[in-house]
């Protein structure tokens, strides 16, 4: 069955060379989100309402989720703003194929959560007087309430606290490789705590009867992993909606990479705004903290060995060019092998048809087009491998 799905891909290689046009190509792969230097960026709805206000760069094609579980995709960039449309409101439930709380084994030892920012310099304006803090930034003491609790809770913590700055373009690159040192330690989940930029009012809220900032997710788009990161973060909002409605601001879906095809339980969590204060970021994470349990797993294993319905799957080491190291990366379980080369054979059959009779015209010559390969390059290809056979 390898062999056959090897000739139609070979199939559509030979028929597309030469033919594909310049807008048909790929874009070249952003390794990196982006975020303004200064201000921020505010994305309007067709009604002129302001959906989404926020430090990261919009491009075409990002999407949010918002608090209220409505989708929007962004239509239009025009310097610090941005239009989009309303595609749909989402469910709150996650995805059938979505497993992340697992009970684990009897005796098991206690599961790893690891922590790390990318941005080392960020920091709170109220409470410490500036925006940045560079070697310093008191997002990484934001990160030690975040570890407290999560210490408290039961579960085994890596915090890292290793430097990346400045703050540039390269910051990811550099924090690439904390990560991968992170994932060599099998943890659970792997969190990247950040502090956005945007108006104090979007961030600001308060849960039962404290003064907190919101949290917003982001998920890169550029990475293998987009859909099962994206599962995972909307798990992280449904159990946190459950517990602290308005906690979670809501999912961005930006262009960018965010080190997150590393691993799908690799996620980028913005902690308030830069006119928050330390203590209300402080307070938020440790909300937050309490709700990992319901997304994770209990660490002491009384989830009674109930898992969420959907696709199991592996974790394995991959090996990473750019830092020499390895990272964990989670491989899907295949329950249905011969059902998915069935739909893939099935839809390079369609691809192949139609592009055939897009490139000639008529089915006429597309049927002469497809003879001729089958006579001429089809027999060349197979040729080798039947003399081998002799």
């Amino acid at each position: 069955m390898r062999y056959f799905l090897r000739i139609i891909l070979n199939v559509v290689v030979v028929l597309s060379l030469g033919s594909l046009p310049a807008a048909a190509l790929p874009e070249a792969e952003l390794l990196d989100g982006g975020e303004l230097l200064s201000g921020y960026m505010t994305v309007m709805d067709e009604q002129g309402i302001i959906v989404l206000q926020t430090g990261h760069e919009v491009h075409l094609g990002d999407q949010y989720i918002a608090e209220n579980d409505t989708l929007y995709e962004i239509t239009e960039v025009e310097g610090a703003i941005a239009r989009c449309r309303t595609i749909e409101k989402v469910s709150a439930q996650a995805p059938d194929d979505a497993i992340f709380v697992q009970a684990p084994p009897p005796n098991a030892p206690k599961p790893k959560i690891a922590i790390y920012h990318t941005h080392t310099d960020e920091s709170y304006t109220p409470t410490d007087g500036r925006p940045s803090q560079k070697g310093k930034g008191s997002i990484m003491l934001v990160g030690d309430a975040f570890e407290k609790r999560l210490t408290e809770l039961g579960y085994q913590v890596i915090h890292s606290k290793t430097l990346h700055d400045p703050h540039d373009a390269n910051a990811y690159h550099r924090s690439r490789r904390t990560a991968m040192k992170l994932l060599q330690q099998q943890p659970i989940a792997l969190f990247d705590l950040h502090r956005d930029s945007a108006p104090l009012k979007v961030y600001s809220t308060t849960i039962n009867g404290q003064s907190v900032c919101k949290l917003m997710l982001v998920v890169g788009r550029q990475n293998q992993n987009q859909k099962t990161t994206l599962d995972f973060a909307r798990s992280i909002k449904r159990a946190t909606d459950a517990k602290y409605r308005g906690l979670i601001r809501g999912i961005f879906i930006a262009r960018g990479n965010y080190n997150q095809d590393l691993s799908p339980r690799a996620i980028l969590v913005e902690v308030g705004t830069e006119h928050n204060s330390r203590e209300a970021a402080e307070r938020s994470i440790t909300l937050f903290a309490n709700v990992v349990p319901s997304f994770l797993g209990p660490p002491g294993g009384n989830s009674g060995g109930k898992a969420e319905a959907g696709q199991a799957g592996t974790y394995t080491e991959i090996n990473d060019n750019n830092t020499g190291g390895t990272a964990t990366s989670y491989v899907p379980t295949d329950t249905a092998p011969g059902y998915d080369i069935l739909v893939m054979v099935a839809v390079l059959t369609v691809g192949i048809a139609a592009f055939l009779f897009l490139s000639t015209g008529n089915w006429q010559e597309a049927k002469k087009k497809l003879h001729h390969f089958f006579k001429y390059e089809f027999t060349n290809f197979l040729g080798p491998r039947k003399k081998r056979k002799k």
